[in-house]
């Protein structure tokens, strides 16, 4: 029996050549290189996106909260802090960190409140108080949010306007109407 000579063709199944080993490396690198940019592309957004977090986040929640709160007022009134508000005493028109609310209840009775901005340790907070009928609580009833930087209250326009800075020196302007 005769026995036909190796082929090339088979040496060739054995493994890869020049240009197949060249051209899979190339498509590796290129696929590793779009997947670095993605990546850093990937957390650009999410920082943006977290920068902006008190304004997507937060904002709307204070804003729901302080909506109800001032809807229910009768009549308000600002202070410079919120101890003169507490007091009744000092009331500006503007750069007030704090305001007094009269809240109409259901039945026909009044009930105060005040919503102040304070700062401890360095800390902003919006805090709610509300009054007993005989004093006023040293400590907050609740706190609306500890995010903001700085709130101004002022009635320069005849409307009750709430100035708030986010954590980012983000500004957003909230319009108090009470009827």
């Amino acid at each position: 029996m005769k026995t036909r000579p190796q082929s090339n063709c088979l040496r060739r199944k054995r493994g890869f050549s020049l240009i197949e080993m060249t051209l899979a490396i190339f498509m590796s690198l290129w696929v590793a290189s779009a997947t670095v940019v993605l990546m850093k592309q990937h957390v650009y957004f999410i920082k943006a996106i977290n920068q902006f977090g008190f304004l997507r986040d937060e904002a709307p929640m204070i804003n729901v909260l302080m909506s109800h709160i001032i809807q229910r007022a009768d009549a308000y009134r600002i202070y410079e802090t919120k101890g003169n508000a507490m007091a009744g005493t000092g009331a500006v028109n503007t750069g007030g960190k704090a305001v007094w609310l009269r809240l109409r209840n259901p039945d026909g009775s009044f009930e105060q409140s005040i919503i102040a901005f304070e700062e401890t340790a360095g800390e902003g907070s919006l805090n709610y108080y509300v009054h007993d009928g005989a004093v006023w609580g040293e400590a907050p009833d609740w706190t609306i949010s500890s995010l903001p930087q700085d709130v101004t209250f002022s009635n320069d326009s005849g409307v009750l306007l709430i100035q708030m800075t986010g954590p980012n020196q983000e500004e957003i302007t909230y319009v108090g109407y009470s009827e």
